[in-house]
């Protein structure tokens, strides 16, 4: 062959390799496993989303665009930046493990979500109340403590981060829970997960100067007296509004309010059943009524 020819032909050589080389530049990277385009220059792998692309959040990115990433939100827990600068978006919230096969968060006991981005309702409530945030549970007449209606949330970049994160039961009742007429401080379902029943109220028999079912000015189910006090610091009901600040049926008990009161302090309450198991000498559902045996009671 000609000394030109070789020289020809060796040219051609390396064309071809020179081609076949751009051709093959992220081969090492399996050419990114049909999910990114190769980036010839720098023979790196440019994932789509979804598989590491630049604008994805993960713990850890394929190279060759193998593995998945997954959904990304709010961190539960991670190093502020700032006096009110923390919770930036994490994959998995940091409550959770990346399924990279499936792009799936496997998120810790007590979360939820694509991105494990809320807590778990405990039981799922139950089926004697409904799961909701803290942002709408600050607004539920149902949510404890029972109070005025109010609001959390607005500023969920800084310090109600976790206003749609927080998640907790709001119980049912088969009555209207409030602080008006006719309304009762505190639902027919309770505790956290909402399994808890309360039995039938009652004013305690055995008590002349009180009836425990009336809640006019108090909080909490009784517990709180928000009205005048006597001198001797028990509450005055026979002028209880006297020099009182706040609002009847708003900030407290509207007279005609009711306190539950389970099997009228005269029993136990069975929380699984709802039924009162009543002590010697006092009868009835809610063991309100007294016989001859509980005489002489001090």
């Amino acid at each position: 062959r000609a000394p030109g020819m070789r020289g020809v032909a060796a040219a051609l050589c390396a064309l071809l390799l020179a081609r076949g080389s751009d051709a093959s530049a992220c081969a090492h990277l399996n050419n990114c496993n049909s999910h990114g385009t190769c980036d010839e220059t720098n023979r790196v792998c440019r994932c789509f989303d979804g598989f590491g692309s630049e604008s994805d959040l993960a713990v850890y990115k394929a190279p060759d665009c193998s593995q998945r990433v997954c959904p990304a939100d709010k961190a539960w827990v991670d190093i502020p930046t700032g006096a009110t600068t923390a919770h930036n978006n994490a994959e998995c919230s940091n409550a959770g493990i990346c399924d990279r096969g499936t792009g799936r968060c496997r998120c810790f006991a007590g979360f939820e979500g694509d991105a494990c981005q809320r807590s778990s309702c405990p039981n799922g409530c139950s089926g004697h109340g409904k799961c909701v945030s803290m942002s709408q549970m600050a607004g539920e007449a149902n949510a404890f403590p029972v109070g005025p209606a109010t609001t959390y949330g607005g500023f969920e970049s800084t310090v109600t981060w976790d206003e749609n994160k927080i998640f907790g039961c709001v119980c049912d009742s088969i009555w209207t829970v409030g602080f008006g007429a006719g309304q009762t401080q505190a639902t027919s379902w309770f505790g956290a997960d909402c399994s808890q029943r309360r039995c039938p109220s009652g004013d305690d028999a055995s008590t002349e100067l009180r009836d425990e079912t009336d809640c006019s000015y108090y909080t909490d189910n009784g517990e709180t007296w928000h009205g005048a006090v006597l001198s001797d610091g028990t509450p005055d009901r026979a002028n209880p509004g006297t020099g009182v600040t706040g609002t009847l049926g708003v900030d407290f008990g509207a007279v005609g309010n009711k306190c539950h009161v389970d099997c009228s302090n005269r029993g136990i309450c069975d929380r699984t059943s709802g039924l009162c198991k009543c002590f010697r000498g006092y009868y009835g559902q809610n063991c309100g009524l007294r016989s001859a045996l509980a005489k002489g009671e001090a």
